[in-house]
């Protein structure tokens, strides 16, 4: 008796659910539209990036994209910094010898 009540529940919370949310179902072709239900805001897109469309990027919402973009890393955070987290007390000397996180 309550693994019946217990999968009516589930199935009145899918059910419930089932039209709020996109569903991707793969081999369902043109038949599940999973963009239903997203809003998707106005966009503007600033050189170097690109405005591309929900079509040509198989996203719901359209993008802005740059092919090349070479972004410097900045590691000045890490100055000062030395070592790390040693091994956890816990952990096995031998296995996790000179072990740092």
């Amino acid at each position: 008796m309550k693994s019946i009540v217990a999968a009516v529940v589930l199935a009145a919370a899918h059910v419930a659910t089932a039209d709020k949310y996109p569903v991707y179902s793969p081999g369902a072709g043109d038949s599940v539209d999973t963009c239903s239900g997203v809003a998707c805001k106005p966009i503007d897109c600033k050189p170097p990036f690109q405005y591309k469309s929900p079509e040509d990027m198989g996203t719901c919402c359209p993008l802005c994209w740059a092919e090349n973009i070479d972004v410097p890393e900045d590691r000045s955070w890490a100055k000062g910094m030395k070592g790390g987290v040693g091994m956890d007390n816990n952990a096995d000397p031998i296995l996790c010898r000179d072990v740092v996180c």
